[in-house]
């Protein structure tokens, strides 16, 4: 059926609440959702623009999202912003490394495919470890034919037996979980996200220490400085970036870091 019968005032706000809320959030949306949440907060049913695609293009080509991830989902805007500067730092590279990319905390895969994207021949692997947002997104990113290894699970468990291989230059993803590490007052916190950064670039260079990695930490508009100093000074160079892609006070950005560079 093509149409739906509402009462007037029936339908809630479409905003982080209610769509986080215990009862909506592991929910699939419809379209329509999808374009209301994004009509009510940003004045853009276009918002969740994801695989390079509108909304209604994406759910064209059979792509369904959790109403989590309509806000937890790297949206393209950013998305492309990171592609675009991993792509700038790594040109030197051309023709000497492959690249593989990770995505220790996939999701939807949209912030790892923008990446890969970015990047001709390059293949991804992520990791998820809930099982309804890994069945969503390992059916999506066949949908768009994505260049992608979706693993069931933890990167602590999995990083070891799934990865790149020896010749390749990797890009880590850093994108976990903020949980409480971001203060009104004091910004994003890299030593409290859900695990702390430094915990996260231990991990991987136990997999990939011999290797040339480019570190893509995505950081906050105002960011606590000492966490933040710690973490850049751990790579042998790190340049912060932070993109004007969403709505005033929303700005995101990266930490680019590198290990074993220049090549």
């Amino acid at each position: 059926m093509g149409w739906r019968m509402t009462l007037p005032g029936s339908e809630p706000r479409y905003d982080r609440d209610f769509l986080l809320s215990p009862e909506k959030r592991n929910q699939l949306v419809e379209l329509w959702e999808v374009e209301k949440y994004g009509r009510d907060c940003f004045g853009d049913p276009d918002h969740v623009h994801l695989y390079g695609m509108a909304p209604s293009e994406w759910w064209e080509r059979g792509v369904r999202i959790l109403a989590r991830t309509c806000l937890e989902a790297v949206k393209d805007p950013l998305g492309d912003a990171i592609g675009r500067d991993v792509a700038k730092v790594i040109a030197p590279a051309s023709g000497k490394y492959n690249v593989g990319v990770v995505d220790p905390f996939a999701g939807s895969c949209n912030g790892l495919y923008a990446i890969v994207r970015h990047l001709p021949g390059a293949k991804g692997i992520g990791f998820e470890i809930q099982q309804s947002v890994f069945d969503l997104t390992r059916r999506n990113i066949a949908q768009v034919n994505a260049p992608i290894d979706l693993v069931f699970g933890s990167y602590k468990d999995c990083l070891a037996s799934h990865r790149h291989r020896a010749d390749h230059l990797i890009v880590a993803f850093l994108a976990p979980p903020w949980a409480d590490a971001l203060h009104p007052l004091t910004g994003l916190h890299l030593d409290r996200t859900k695990p702390p950064i430094l915990e996260i670039v231990r991990d991987f260079e136990q997999v990939y220490g011999s290797q040339p990695v480019l570190y893509v930490t995505e950081v906050h508009e105002v960011n606590e400085p000492t966490a933040l100093t710690a973490v850049a000074s751990t790579f042998d160079w790190s340049d912060l970036r932070i993109y004007d892609v969403n709505a005033p006070g929303l700005q995101h950005g990266i930490l680019l870091g590198t290990r074993r560079w220049p090549l």
